[in-house]
């Protein structure tokens, strides 16, 4: 054996020894390593931030410079990218502050009365409440007095209204605290995101030049496939997914009104803002608003939740598949999984992602395996 395959072997030895210890000091160290990963998580969180309102921005902003670009000769294109691309990330940025600005005028005036009006239920739901548990018990009149007794040193009806909008109204003031203090965190990260679509070309240049610098050209090739199907595969789900739950917020606002349920235009909002979260997102309006339709009304609750359902099966089988397309093509089955899996991982952001995240892998390995087939020359149906 050669020196220098002596030395190869050594070193293959010596690498694999220190990856054991590495991982072994690891497992016992996992409480150490998460905490620096979560230093490190909240030094770049706003940087991380601005590259992912960067990526959902650059949607939008690619449309809005094909608008832009129609308006300028084809001559003058070059001379003046910079100010189209300026232009585009302005009309960008005020596409999204009026989706906000709607959302919250729809919004905060329905949720102010809203509020109002269940205040005002409450005194009474809290007495025909007490009144049906007392009824209930007319064979057992000790149990009767202890009740009366509770709701006695409980305090009167209006006292209990009076600590619930004390507690409603302070959960308010938190939030909005709690919007101040990261107003600083979401502006680095606008800002950051600013930069980074101004200067999205030379950004994706540098990223080529370090694939290509340190990985072989095959490899390469293949990294830059996958990035590439990866954008068009979240490009498209992005698109896709915000268009179908402005569809189904809105064709449930009409149903609502159409069928006299109360808090339309909240349960609707509402329905298009939980959509995003595919599958699961919806039903969290459907709780929210069989629960809201229920202190007036719980048959009419009942029926909401039914009319819920069905449109949420018509929405989901005939609206979803033809909005997003083949943007994800996942079988129901394999969505289910993906949305389950990402979010017991990551929470709501896991469930974002893990649809066109399992879409890519999916894709990637239907190629693998189609390849393998082809090189053993076997056939499948």
């Amino acid at each position: 054996m050669k020196l220098s395959d002596s030395l190869n072997e050594m070193r293959k030895w010596i690498i694999l020894v220190l990856v054991g210890v590495l991982a072994f000091w690891g497992l016992n160290n996992l409480k150490l390593i998460f905490d620096v990963i979560g230093n490190i998580y909240r030094v770049f969180s706003p940087f991380i931030l601005g590259g992912v309102l960067a990526y959902i921005m650059n949607i939008p902003m690619m449309k809005m410079e094909k608008f832009v670009k129609a308006f300028i000769p084809d001559k003058y294109e070059d001379k003046y990218k910079g100010v189209i691309r300026a232009f585009s990330i302005i009309l960008s940025l005020l596409l999204l502050v009026l989706i906000i600005v709607v959302i919250a005028f729809l919004l905060i005036p329905e949720l102010v009365e809203n509020i109002e009006s269940l205040m005002n239920s409450v005194p009474a739901l809290v007495e025909s409440g007490k009144d049906f548990v007392i009824s209930l018990l007319d064979k057992y009149p000790d149990i009767q007095k202890e009740i009366e007794v509770m709701f006695a040193e409980s305090g009167s009806v209006s006292s209990i209204v009076s600590s619930i909008l004390t507690y409603i109204v302070n959960g308010i003031v938190g939030f909005v605290s709690g919007l101040f203090d990261g107003f600083v965190y979401i502006f680095t990260g606008l800002v950051f995101a600013i930069y980074m679509l101004c200067q999205k070309e030379h950004l994706v240049d540098c990223m080529k030049k370090l694939v290509y610098a340190f990985t072989e050209k095959r490899k390469a090739n293949k990294i830059m496939d996958v990035a590439t199907l990866t954008n068009k595969t979240f490009s498209k789900f992005i698109s896709g997914q915000c268009v179908e739950a402005v569809i189904l917020g809105t064709i449930i606002f009409v149903v609502c009104l159409l069928c006299g349920f109360p808090y339309a235009l909240l349960i609707g909002v509402l329905t298009a803002v939980t959509a995003l979260v595919p599958i699961f997102g919806a039903f969290i309006a459907c709780a929210v608003g069989a629960i809201l339709i229920a202190i007036s009304n719980p048959i009419q609750a009942l029926i909401f939740i039914a009319v819920f359902v069905i449109i949420q099966q018509i929405e989901g089988n005939v609206i979803y598949p033809k909005v997003v397309g083949k943007s994800v093509g996942l079988s129901p089955l394999w969505t289910l999984l993906a949305i389950t899996v990402g979010g017991n991982l990551f929470g709501v952001v896991g469930m974002l992602i893990g649809l066109p995240l399992a879409s890519v892998v999916y894709a990637l390995l239907k190629e693998s395996i189609k390849k393998k087939l082809d090189k053993k020359d076997i056939e499948t149906v």
